[in-house]
């Protein structure tokens, strides 16, 4: 649950993220409410009358995420007469098993992770995906996410929101300034780092790169992104399945040439670590602190999945993220130009129970509705529903779900977050601060990770 928690920590310290009501159906008595309640009730008809029917869900969803749930269902509640419980909690992945051998489940429950999805599955209580809500996954999913989604080549879960990781984080503005243009393919990006490590080698502590893996117990993470987005680039996306799922060794040939061309940019004292240090200050450097230097003129580029506009508008509301401003995003070019892929993650739900209400709240998960109710209640949030309204969106959330959507984009899940968690979670974090605090080989890191990982795994 590593990014999911990453995120969610991220998610309730915006201090500027916006809660919208959703305005519930009948909720006046003047008849222009009356038509509109009648008009944003329409979508919701195909589930009937639905009065007295409770219907509890448990989520991580906590604070600022959890009252954004619950304003994103009050209307399904409103229109159906339905009533929906949200309980969230952080100890979800320790507590629901234990719910479920009690015999007190939740009617849904989303899960963090597709192997969480899995070991729910295993219990044998998680309930049949309704029609209905197989229907909404098959038409608004991606084949890739329908495949996330499943256990056993059968959709089984509801994939309710996403987030975006391949994405360069950089300064629009020092970009004008410096004549720079966005790179498309990984060979421009290279060799735009080779032009600002030439045009910035007189200025003391100024470099193409910036870079941070600190993060408390989490320490490490960023440095598996760099890696799993390598792969997924320098490999392909059958190979990155095998590696992820240790169907061929952590350490295969192919994966060490991959790491090999992250080394070959963040291992280059010309290219790394813009306003903090040498290469090995990327291991004590906070990840949170690494985007600071684009803009401060630092640094001019930094790899980070899209939540981290949160750490701008935190620490600095004036800072201004758009396609012009000071800060802007654009996602990690792949080798060829029309060749796209994205590294995320995301939630699923999944039923453990099969009464009617149950399935009919199903579908709604699955379906545009949902996906509009939620991104009105909260900004930054994102899913890879095709059926969104991207109007909802503000841009930055919009490059992500544009990026997700895309038919030709080859998705997959966050690589460490599918391994076993002494893996994942594990030595894999730890390796990856090792490779730049103590500047072991790309060899020796993933030889060391291949010796860790637990048999029958």
């Amino acid at each position: 649950m590593k990014r999911a928690n990453v995120y969610k920590g991220l998610a309730a310290a915006i201090s500027a993220a916006t809660l919208v009501g959703v305005a519930g159906c009948g909720s006046s008595n003047s008849s222009e409410s009356t038509k509109s309640s009648g008009a944003q009730c329409a979508p919701y008809k195909v589930y009937g009358d639905l009065s007295g029917k409770k219907i509890s869900v448990y989520t991580i969803w906590v604070d600022q995420e959890g009252d954004a749930t619950a304003k994103a269902f009050s209307q399904f509640e409103s229109c159906t007469g339905a009533k929906v419980s949200h309980e969230g909690s952080r100890d979800l992945a320790t507590q629901l098993p234990v719910r479920i051998k009690s015999g007190s489940a939740p009617d849904i429950a989303v899960l963090p992770q597709p192997g969480l999805v899995k070991s729910m599955v295993d219990t044998g209580k998680v309930a049949k995906l309704s029609k209905d809500a197989l229907a909404n996954v098959s038409k608004y999913y991606s084949k890739d996410w329908q495949d996330y989604a499943s256990v056993g080549g059968k959709v089984v879960s509801i994939p309710v929101d996403a987030n975006a990781k391949s994405f360069i984080w950089y300064s629009p503005k020092k970009f004008k300034e410096k004549g720079y243009k966005v790179p498309q393919t990984w060979d421009e990006m290279v060799s735009l780092t080779k032009t600002i490590a030439k045009d910035n080698k007189g200025d003391t502590g100024v470099k193409p790169w910036s870079v941070g893996l600190e993060g408390g117990a989490d320490s490490g993470w960023p440095g598996t992104d760099w890696l799993e987005d390598a792969v997924l680039r320098f490999t392909d996306g059958d190979t990155y399945n095998q590696w992820v799922a240790h169907k061929i060794p952590f350490n295969d040939p192919k994966i060490v040439a991959a790491f090999k061309e992250v080394g070959k940019l963040l291992k280059n004292t010309d290219y790394v670590n813009g306003g903090f240090g040498d290469t090995k200050s990327i291991a004590s450097t906070s990840w949170q602190d690494a985007g600071n230097s684009l803009i401060d003129g630092k640094g001019y580029l930094m790899h980070m999945a899209l939540f981290y506009q949160s750490n701008y508008e935190s620490s600095n509301p004036d800072i201004s993220i758009s396609p012009d401003g000071d800060a802007w995003a654009f996602p990690m070019p792949s080798l060829e130009k029309d060749k796209k892929n994205m590294l995320g993650g995301g939630d699923f739900a999944v039923a453990f129970s099969d009464k009617p209400e149950v399935q009919k709240f199903e579908a709604f998960l699955a379906s545009p509705e949902y996906a509009n109710a939620r991104a009105k209640a909260m900004t930054g949030w994102i899913t890879a529903n095709t059926g969104l309204d991207e109007s909802l969106l503000k841009p930055i959330d919009k490059l992500a779900y544009t990026s997700l959507t895309d038919k030709n984009t080859t998705f997959r899940f966050d690589g460490s977050d599918l391994m076993p968690a002494e893996v994942g979670t594990g030595i894999f974090f730890k390796e990856m601060i090792s490779y730049f605090g103590q500047g072991k080989s790309e060899q020796d890191v993933l030889d060391t990770i291949e010796k860790s990982w637990p048999a029958g795994k």
